[in-house]
């Protein structure tokens, strides 16, 4: 997995904003040492985390892996189509382990520093729980004899897990040199986002629906409230409605965190 050659890679005029977190992993996946790094990428769903990995990987020549709800056999399929599609090869490779695709990923061809993202990490380590301990043998000593200059970055939705994975006796604890949490847009940057000119209505629409910019198109298909007049309308067409989205996030964002177990008092605020 050769990296691209050339200067620090820009930022896609389709991402928007995220000046910050661009930077931060740019300058992760650009650092020039010859050993692997670790990054751990966090935030709630719908703040465009996928977007900007992606999007880092297509400027640096890196490979992004999306995981998805599976037993470890077909997470291990899945990895193994997904990479052989990214080295061109004709046949997915077969991994008879995480351990034996660890070394494979943190092992790429050319000499650069070269991105590796999986994404939707708590999915893998849920099926695979030695996953972590794997990652760390990787990044350690015997890691490191190889001269792999992987920035590998694992990324996910569930922040009480993502935020185990650095903490107290945790394999990863102290190996991470980037540790970034991408917020949901503030209220300015929300404004702009939804191409909204009335402060005011700027203020309701950011009071319902807070600043996840998924929420913008894929919740409402486009549809922002044109005027004062307008954002009662609004709120029924997309918030109160049934038929959308919006209608049961509130209960989906309680449901993303295994560790609640009592929502009543969600619910009741």
């Amino acid at each position: 997995m050769a990296a691209a050659e050339g200067d620090d890679a820009n930022k896609p005029a389709e991402v928007f904003d995220r000046d910050y977190e661009w930077s931060e992993l740019d300058r992760f996946v650009s650092y020039p040492g010859a050993e692997a790094t670790l990054g751990v990428i966090s935030g709630r769903r719908r703040q465009g985390k996928t977007f900007l990995l992606d999007a880092v990987c297509r400027a640096r020549g890196g490979f992004y892996y999306a995981a998805t709800q599976a037993t470890e056999a077909e997470s291990l399929h899945q990895f193994g189509a997904a990479l052989a599609l990214h080295l061109g090869e004709p046949a997915p490779r077969r991994f008879a382990g995480w351990d034996e695709a660890i070394d494979v990923l943190m092992t790429p061809a050319g000499s650069g520093p070269v991105p590796v993202v999986l994404d939707e990490f708590p999915y893998l380590a849920k099926a695979s729980p030695q996953l972590p301990s794997l990652i760390q043998r990787a990044l350690g000593p015997q890691g490191r004899r190889h001269g792999t200059p992987v920035r590998l970055l694992l990324c996910g939705s569930a922040l009480s897990f993502m935020g185990r994975l650095l903490v107290g006796n945790a394999p990863l604890r102290g190996r991470a040199s980037l540790e970034l949490v991408v917020p949901t847009l503030d209220f300015r940057l929300a404004k702009d986002f939804w191409q909204i000119t009335d402060p005011r209505l700027a203020f309701l629409v950011h009071a319902v629906v807070g600043g996840t910019p998924a929420y913008r198109r894929e919740f409402t298909l486009g549809d922002a409230p044109g005027s004062m007049d307008d954002f009662g309308p609004w709120v029924v067409r997309n918030v109160l409605n049934p038929g959308r989205p919006l209608f049961r996030e509130a209960r989906f964002l309680l449901a993303e965190e295994p560790d609640l177990r009592d929502t009543a008092l969600y619910h009741g605020s």
